[in-house]
């Protein structure tokens, strides 16, 4: 199926699987659709089962959208549960296209359990709450960790998969890469069966440098292997050693949980000459998440300058992760160098990235599938160095290889029908489906006329506040000079910060021995759960029993300032 078709199905309305081997432009009709829905004004839920891939198309994780916590599968008492949360109900009430990429990552019973719970709040028994889904992904690639001795591996072998109606959308182009060598080496792998043609190909690039390419990263099936190998590299350099400390600001919890659902790092530690691969998407810079280079300098400020295969040049400045409470407001900021060291990594962390180049060790591969990924990752055959091979790399799902050849049928019966409606059909279809979900041009004019005003410079009032901060004064100093309440200075200084991550106020910064004790007060509150004790909009402890468990010796101001180093 082309591009143009997929992208015309979900304009109708459908729910839909995009599928298609990697490199085939999934991200790309994904995109598409969701600007397309924007000049409506309609704001698609964007999902992903982990923060990894979540981070990579700037959505969240199910489990985050959904209030689920770390639970996959949710009894009726959960979900009834679910419903007393007021900003559940508000995200579900405009909820209109939910979209779950890397759906073969997504375990069946969280699968199922996301039915129900929109089923509840949607008051519809139709699949998934009458909401339209986009499911984007590739089965051929790894399935959800754990699920290896479980009956159902898949979500397409769960029944609301059956029920849904799901139109497959089969992109059969691919966009990324270069050989057709490769590309007919993984189509193997997708028939399961690999031709003797095949590992010659294989035996002829075993460690075999790459070509005309003059970095490689190393992809390795376990951790172990992975940290050893950068820290032994990094240490072989001779040049200056520099060190990255994130900057954070947000509660601990929060910031932890950034940490632990993307590819940032808190301590950052470059050479030049260090090789390094981007960890984000910055298409204004000309680089993606994989981007893979050098660095070669560090400029005046000590900005890292990194070098790409093809000769260009990238200043890689500090770039922000933002952890956004049910509010969309956020509760916690990282600013860091967006690298990594990139001699090697490990082929999980690798799926959804295009590498230049990479060693690939597959000698202890465990999992159908890990060989297709490492693979799909390279451009070109000439980009791979292979350092070993065991059966297991070659293997993938059985289940999938089943069920493959269905849906490729599926998807070309599916492609006959939509090319043959004429243009006037096919825009009377997008015509139904836009009012069904409340989309208008003039909605779309109106989000964007908001969105571009909540980019703009927040209320003069705070940065008024901002220069007596400057000048280190307190609180109640700068509420009397500028004639208002503390608790309004305090609004300010929070605002300061979102809007400035990085602006210096340790000289708020009370006794560490404060800082402690209300670490520790927090702690046993949240260990306790009396729910009186969180805010129930943030799910912050609230103030009061943090000051009754410290036996009311710190003052508020005191607990306040030491919750803005926590």
């Amino acid at each position: 199926m082309t591009q143009e078709t997929a992208l015309n199905i979900m304009k109708t309305g459908q729910n839909v699987f995009l599928t298609g081997a990697p490199g085939a432009g999934k991200t790309y009709v994904l995109n598409q659709y969701i600007d397309y829905l924007k000049n409506y004004g309609i704001e698609a839920a964007i999902t992903a089962p982990t923060g990894i891939a979540a981070s990579h198309i700037g959505g969240m994780t199910l489990q985050s959208f959904f209030g689920t916590g770390i639970r996959d599968s949710l009894s009726q008492y959960d979900i009834e549960n679910l419903t007393e949360k007021k900003y559940l109900w508000e995200r579900m009430k405009d909820l209109k296209v939910l979209v779950i990429d890397e759906i073969s990552m997504l375990s069946p019973t969280l699968f199922e359990s996301i039915n129900l719970i929109l089923q509840t709040f949607k008051f519809n028994h139709e699949p998934f709450g009458g909401v339209q889904v986009i499911l984007v992904g590739d089965f051929f690639q790894l399935p959800p960790i754990g699920a290896r001795d479980t009956e159902k591996r898949f979500v397409f072998q769960t029944d609301i998969w059956k029920h849904t109606d799901l139109a497959t959308c089969y992109l059969n182009t691919s966009y990324r890469h270069e050989d057709e060598v490769l590309l007919g080496i993984l189509n193997e792998m997708r028939n399961g069966e690999v031709s003797e043609d095949s590992m010659n190909h294989f035996r002829g690039r075993y460690k075999k440098e790459p070509t005309s390419i003059g970095s490689t990263t190393k992809l390795y099936t376990h951790n172990a292997n992975v940290d050893s190998i950068n820290t032994q590299e990094l240490q072989k350099l001779e040049t200056p050693l520099k060190i990255f400390e994130a900057h954070t600001t947000g509660a601990k919890k929060w910031i932890e949980r950034i940490f632990s659902s993307s590819l940032v790092i808190p301590k950052l530690e470059l050479k030049e000459g260090a090789l390094v691969f981007f960890i984000k998407n910055n298409y204004d810079k000309e680089y993606i998440n994989g981007t893979l280079g050098t660095v070669v300098e560090f400029d005046t400020f000590g900005i890292p300058i990194v070098e790409t295969y093809d000769g260009r040049q990238i200043k890689a400045e500090r770039e922000e992760w933002v952890f956004e409470d049910n509010d969309g407001k956020p509760k916690a900021t990282i600013k860091q160098i967006p690298l990594r060291l990139a001699w090697a990594i490990t082929i999980h962390k690798s799926q959804g990235m295009t590498l230049d180049a990479a060693e690939i060790d597959l000698s202890q591969a465990f999992e159908p599938g890990q060989g297709y990924v490492a693979l799909s990752r390279i451009k070109s055959l000439d980009g791979l160095k292979l350092m070993g091979l065991n059966q297991q790399a070659l293997q993938v799902d059985q289940s999938v290889l089943s069920i493959d050849a269905t849906m490729r049928d599926h998807s070309t019966e599916l492609f006959d029908h939509f090319d043959g409606l004429d243009n006037m059909a096919l825009e009377e279809k997008f015509t139904i489906h836009l009012q069904k979900i409340g989309g208008s041009k003039q909605k779309g004019i109106e989000k964007k006329a908001a969105a571009k005003k909540a980019k703009e410079p927040k209320t003069k009032s705070f940065l008024e506040s901002k220069k007596f901060f400057e000048r280190e004064l307190s609180i109640a100093e700068i509420a009397e000079i500028r004639d208002l309440k503390e608790p309004t200075i305090w609004n300010h200084l929070h605002d300061i910060l979102d809007d400035d991550p990085e602006f210096d106020i340790t000289y708020l910064q009370p006794d560490s021995e404060i800082i402690e004790s209300v670490e520790k007060a927090i702690t046993t509150i949240t260990k306790r759960n009396n729910k009186d004790d969180f805010s129930e909009k943030t799910g912050d402890v609230k103030l009061k029993p943090i000051f009754l468990e410290l036996n009311e010796k710190v003052e508020y101001d005191d607990i306040k300032c030491a919750l803005l180093f926590l």
